[in-house]
């Protein structure tokens, strides 16, 4: 319904991923409307959004949308809200997040085995996360995935656990407050529109 006549071609469609045409700033208001915009009590909306954020700090990349779909799910909140949370994480955050995820978990493993990763063991790590999947690899999986992704898996848990209540704590009396103003307003126009 909303996709357009004439498709854009992939390195387009990559690009515009990667910075959008219209700017970061247009962006995350365009996703900020569409948040206040989803059905639903303010509730509702402000888990679903938290268990997309959550979902998104872990190191399994493309299986975000799921988890946090499925995590919204079970705790009743918007399965939408949850897909716009998981948009948070795109290639400009990933790092921190990536990070912050493995220095967590490494704290949590011992620092003394896991606290010396640098930027090339993750794009090692993530190379291997490939050829591993593609070729169905798990002795590659072991040996050059899992010195990385096992200290980011551990630390994605108290991470998600800290961001997504964050996010749920900060987000809901927003949406509550812009609910209550906009049923204010849609039952001022009704009274107007009543004395005519």
């Amino acid at each position: 319904m909303f996709r357009r006549r004439d498709q854009l071609p992939l390195m387009h469609r990559l690009r515009d991923w990667l910075w959008p045409r219209t700017g970061w700033g247009r962006a995350v208001t365009y996703y900020w409307h569409r948040l206040q915009r989803i059905p639903g009590t303010p509730a509702s909306v402000a888990a679903g959004f938290a268990c997309g954020l959550a979902a998104s700090m872990s190191p399994a990349v493309g299986t975000h949308v799921i988890v946090g779909m499925g995590l919204a799910y079970g705790l009743r909140g918007s399965l939408v809200a949850a897909v716009i949370g998981t948009l948070v994480i795109n290639p400009w955050t990933a790092p921190p997040v990536w990070f912050s995820t493995y220095y967590t978990g490494a704290v949590i493993l011992g620092w003394e085995q896991y606290g010396h990763a640098g930027v090339s063991d993750f794009i090692d790590m993530f190379v291997g996360l490939t050829q591993a999947v593609v070729q169905l690899d798990a002795r590659l999986f072991i040996t050059k995935v899992t010195p990385v992704f096992w200290p980011m898996l551990v630390g994605a848990l108290p991470v998600a656990l800290i961001v997504g209540f964050g996010s749920y704590l900060l987000l809901e009396p927003v949406l509550r407050k812009l609910q209550e103003r906009r049923t204010a307003r849609l039952m001022q126009r009704a009274e107007k529109g009543s004395f005519r």
